[in-house]
């Protein structure tokens, strides 16, 4: 067999760009919506981070308006044109975690001496770190074990964006702009209640008097939407750790406190007499704290075995002499050359010690020591992220680390790091890992993506990094616009739940404090029992982590997708309804999100005409209530609204069927 032979072998014969053959791929068209949609996309899963700490694939939004203005501008070239906007936008959501589970931790902790350049460095170079991690194990994971590793995100695109289904565009422009209507008003004027609290009512606040229990939800439009993608498998149990803290754990604390004392705002009071949100935030969190640490841990010892095969397949496979002279490469086997990847590894990690050492470090030792513990787990971890993408489409990413935060602490206080300093520093080290590992893991769907469509994967290397760069820089934007307009720290202030948690494990470590160690053993054993009763601890603990309010949206909106999917007997026009509802669901994700930073935009310059005592009288709690049972209507009423098209051959044949 020839090379050319072996290597078409490789490649899918059935992919709707021909690996034989050239197309315009990339062109101003292609960059200017590529990152004009990044950026939107970077602003509203920001917020979004902070909001509930998880982020969103923006594939599915961005691959419909791609394919609705290629079909309103009539362009000839679409198809090549679509794959590589959606590739370059979805960098506005690959690297936002490094910088929104991380950075907020700086004002958490009382640090805002930083300047944008300091912010900016470590996920400006964690994100093309990721990008030539990404790069050098492509051809393993998408070519040689495509059988083995699904990719169910990156099929999912694909199949978006064969589909042709322009349409949605209109859909998803409806509801963005129904999102962001709703949002806005809530957050500006505050004409009915954000939160919809129990509490709100007499017999609500009776219950929580009496017996320590209250439920809460958040009605933003953008929640609902997330659960809407989550499903409910998932979002139960998110929503089962939530009750598990607050019909658990909050009504077992006060029944056992008897004398005790606690601080709560500076003042010393019964733990008694205190509000449940500081019962929680002050002893329960830290439970949920420790499940997180312990599901993380789990996640790296269950896969092990098998990322030991993978390194060593992958690594072996990348220095086989014979993919190293290959000189007659198909387009879709084409990545940045294997000698430039290597010096851009070397580069990025002696840039980030160079700027670790200036800025941070205190001695030599220091820093080498940072640098190794960089290596090491980047290069580890970003083969579990991939490897847990590539089959589950999720990736433990807070997990990891606040693994490798442990580790730090304790190495490098070791050698001296203590204090504000060493907290700063073992941060900026996080922020580093976690955009490399959310790059790295999320973009190798894109080029599975590449490899099912016959894109070129180059191209695709190479705009990603652009494309990282510009929405870098705008996160840290909307880091600093969003403290300033609500803050992270006090009442109302943004939850940024992942950035609290990352606060809450790294100060004692490094300051010597006496840390909540019994909470977090408890934390870290519970998730095992979940983890022996094949309960997945990660999401269980996320949800005992978040408060209530966070998470008994995502329920919501999974019930809604569980009742659109069951809405008939036809399993693939229930698929269809549920098709819809997802691009619904991705108008309200990203107009929500949208609407509610331009609330704090407004907020910063000084327009504030948000109804305080209106927002918490019990008026405002019924209105809260009808207007969000009214968006749920919404949401199940047109998605069951859709129908079979006579251009979709399964759907009629299932039908008359």
């Amino acid at each position: 067999m020839s090379e050319n032979q072996s290597q078409s072998s490789q490649t899918p014969t059935s992919t709707p760009m021909s690996p034989h053959k050239e197309y315009q791929e990339i062109n101003t068209y292609v960059v200017f919506w590529g990152l004009f949609y990044a950026a939107i996309f970077a602003l509203a899963i920001g917020y979004l981070c902070l909001k509930i700490g998880q982020t969103v694939d923006a594939f599915a939004p961005v691959s419909a308006m791609a394919i609705g203005m290629a079909v309103m501008l009539k362009r000839k070239n679409a198809f090549p044109e679509n794959v590589h906007i959606q590739a370059i936008a979805s960098a506005g959501t690959n690297g936002i975690g490094g910088a929104m589970f991380i950075l907020p931790a700086f004002y958490i902790l009382g640090n805002n001496s930083l300047g944008y350049f300091q912010l900016a460095v470590p996920i400006i170079l964690g994100s093309l770190l990721g990008v030539l991690i990404a790069a050098i194990f492509r051809r393993y994971f998408c070519e040689e074990m495509a059988e083995a590793y699904p990719f169910p995100a990156g099929r999912a695109a694909a199949e978006v964006l064969t589909s042709g289904e322009g349409s949605k565009v209109k859909l998803m422009l409806g509801s963005g702009i129904i999102a962001l209507i709703y949002d806005f008003i809530l957050n500006s004027f505050g004409w009915w209640q954000e939160i919809i609290s129990s509490s709100a009512f007499s017999w609500g606040q009776q219950l929580a008097d009496k017996a320590k229990l209250s439920f809460r939800l958040d009605s933003e439009t953008a929640l609902l939407g997330i659960g809407y993608f989550t499903g409910l498998r998932y979002a139960a149990i998110i929503n089962a750790g939530s009750f598990f803290s607050w019909f658990v754990c909050i009504p077992v604390i006060y029944y056992l406190a008897g004398e005790h004392h606690m601080v709560v705002e500076g003042k010393d009071i019964l733990l008694a007499n205190a509000p449940l949100n500081a019962v929680f935030r002050e002893y329960v969190r830290h439970i949920g704290i420790g499940m997180l640490a312990m599901a993380g841990i789990i996640g790296l010892l269950t896969m092990s075995k098998a990322v030991s095969n993978v390194v060593k397949s992958a690594i072996v496979g990348i220095f086989k002499k014979s993919r190293m002279t290959q000189p007659n490469l198909l387009r879709t086997q084409q990545d940045i050359p294997m000698p430039a990847i290597i010096a851009g590894i070397v580069g990025i990690v002696l840039l980030f010690a160079l700027f670790f050492h200036i800025y941070f470090s205190q001695s030599i030792v220091q820093t080498l020591l940072a640098m190794v513990i960089i290596s090491i787990f980047t290069v580890l971890f970003s083969i579990v992220g991939i490897s847990s993408i590539a089959l589950t489409s999720t990736e433990p990413v807070s997990g990891m680390t606040i693994f490798m935060l442990i580790v730090s602490a304790v190495v490098l206080g070791n050698v001296g790091m203590h204090g504000d300093m060493g907290i700063t520093a073992i941060l900026m080290m996080a922020a580093f890992l976690c955009t490399a590992l959310g790059v790295s893991g999320n973009f190798m769907s894109e080029l599975k993506v590449a490899h099912l469509l016959g894109a070129t994967p180059r191209k695709m290397q190479q705009w990603q990094m652009v494309s990282l760069t510009m929405t870098a820089v705008l996160s840290i934007g909307v880091i600093l616009l969003l403290n300033q307009a609500y803050g992270f720290v006090g009442q109302d202030a943004l939850p940024a739940p992942q950035a609290n948690a990352m606060a809450a494990i790294i100060r004692p470590l490094m300051e010597g404090e006496s840390a909540h160690w019994m909470l977090y053993l408890a934390g870290g054993f519970f998730a095992i029992i979940l983890w022996m009763v094949k309960v997945p601890p990660l999401a269980f603990a996320l949800g005992a982590y978040l408060p209530m309010e966070i998470n008994t949206p995502l329920l919501v909106g999974g019930l809604i997708s569980y009742f659109v999917s069951h809405s008939s007997k036809d399993s693939v026009l229930n698929s269809l309804r549920l098709s819809k509802g997802q691009t619904i669901a991705s108008g309200f994700i990203a107009g929500g999100a949208i609407g509610s930073l331009l609330s704090a935009i407004l907020r910063i310059m000084g327009f504030n005409y948000f109804l305080e005592s209106w927002a918490q009288s019990p008026t405002a709690a019924y209105l809260g209530v009808l207007f969000y049972l009214l968006l749920c209507g919404v949401l199940y009423k047109k998605s069951i609204s859709a129908k079979p098209s006579s251009n979709n051959p399964n759907v009629a044949k299932s039908l008359s069927s």
